[in-house]
C-alpha cells in the first residue's frame, strides 16, 4: 500500500466494489452482484442509503467503507429481537424482488429529524484490517473518522444498531455501543447505542459525537440540497446537471434560488458580496459552501414546513 489514503462518500455508479466484497465476504452469491450493484446505487442516488470509503491513492483499493441508512422503531426492534447475520444484505434482497424497502426515504427522514429523532442501522461495515498491532489499522481509521462522523452530522439520531463479528466486541463497545444482541450463529452480533438510555455513558466516545444534533437554520429544499452536495464535490454546473438529470438552465435557476433564500433567512449572511446574481457569483457561491462544509445539517432531510422550492 502506499499510505497515501484518500476518504470520500460513496457515490452512486461506484457500489459495484463494494457489492464485490459482500461476494468475496459469503454474503451473497455472484450471480446476484448485478442486482445488488443496482440496488444499491439506486439507493445512494436517492439518498435513502449514504456511504464513506477510504482508498488508497495510488491502486484505489478500498482500506474502509461503511454504509448507513434509518428504519423505523419497528424494524429497529424485530431487527434486534430475532438478530440474524447480515441483515441490511436481507432487506436489499426484499427489496430487489418486492420494490418495498424497509429504509427510509429523504421525505421520512426530514420528518425524524423534524420530531422525535431517526434510528440508524449500519447497513455495511467493512475494513481491510481489525488487527489493532498492524500500523495501517490505525491510518485506515483515522482517515475513516472523519467521514464516519460526517454521515452521521445535521441527523437527529437517536439510536445506532451496528452488526459486527463477535470477535471484535472490545472495538465495538469501546466505540460506543453499550447492548449486545447475540445471533444463534454465536459469531456475530449485533449492537446498539441509545441516545437516552446511554448519554451519559457516552463520554468522548465515537457514537456520542456522532449524535451531536444541530437543527438547519436555512432549510433548503431538496433539490437545492442536492445542487450543493454535487457542488461540495466539485461538480461544475454542467456536471451537476447531468448528475441529476437536468438542464444546466435549471441548475443556475436553483443556485439563484439558494442564494436569494440564504440572504432572506440570515440577513448579511454574503456580507459585500452582491445578491442580484450580479458579478459576484463565484464570490456567494464560495461562502455559501464554506458555511455548508461546516454546518453540514444544512443539507439533511427537515420539514417543519411545507417545502414550495422543489426541482424545476
Amino acid at each position: 500500500m502506499s499510505g497515501n489514503y484518500v476518504s470520500g462518500y460513496l457515490e452512486a455508479g461506484n457500489c459495484s466494489a463494494i457489492v464485490e466484497i459482500w461476494a468475496d465476504q459469503g454474503a451473497i452469491t455472484a450471480s446476484e452482484i448485478p442486482a445488488m450493484t443496482n440496488a444499491l446505487d439506486r439507493m445512494i442516488r436517492e439518498g435513502v442509503i449514504e456511504g464513506g470509503l477510504v482508498q488508497d491513492g495510488n491502486s484505489k483499493e478500498i482500506l474502509v467503507y461503511g454504509l448507513n441508512a434509518f428504519v423505523s422503531d419497528e424494524t429497529r426492534d424485530a431487527t434486534l429481537e430475532h438478530p440474524q447475520p447480515f441483515h441490511s444484505i436481507r432487506f436489499l434482497r426484499d427489496y430487489i424482488e418486492t420494490g418495498q424497502s424497509v429504509f427510509l426515504t429523504v421525505e421520512s427522514q426530514a420528518k425524524g429529524n423534524a420530531n422525535d429523532g431517526l434510528n440508524a442501522i449500519s447497513v455495511d461495515y467493512w475494513q481491510n484490517t481489525f488487527d489493532m498491532m498492524d500500523p495501517e489499522f490505525s491510518k485506515a481509521m483515522n482517515a475513516f473518522l472523519p467521514i464516519f462522523l460526517d454521515m452521521f452530522k445535521g441527523f437527529n439520531i437517536k439510536t445506532v444498531t451496528f452488526e459486527s463479528d463477535t470477535a471484535h466486541d472490545k472495538i465495538t463497545r469501546e466505540i460506543g455501543y453499550t447492548e449486545r444482541f447475540d445471533h444463534q450463529t454465536g459469531t456475530r452480533a449485533h449492537y446498539l447505542a441509545n441516545r437516552v438510555t446511554d448519554g451519559a455513558a457516552f463520554h468522548n466516545q465515537m457514537i456520542q459525537m456522532a449524535m451531536i444534533y444541530r437543527q438547519p437554520r436555512m432549510r433548503f429544499s431538496l433539490f437545492e440540497q442536492r445542487v450543493m452536495r454535487c457542488a461540495l464535490s466539485g461538480r461544475t454546473d454542467q456536471e451537476i446537471a447531468a448528475f441529476l438529470g437536468c438542464s444546466r438552465d435549471a441548475v443556475k435557476q436553483c443556485w439563484r434560488g439558494i442564494y436569494a433564500h440564504a440572504a432572506e433567512t440570515v440577513p448579511g449572511f454574503f456580507n459585500h458580496a452582491d445578491t442580484d446574481g450580479g458579478q459576484r457569483g463565484p464570490e456567494k457561491r464560495r461562502i455559501l459552501l464554506a458555511h455548508i462544509r461546516e454546518n453540514i445539517q444544512e443539507l439533511r432531510p427537515y420539514s417543519l414546513r411545507r417545502d414550495k422550492r422543489s426541482a424545476p
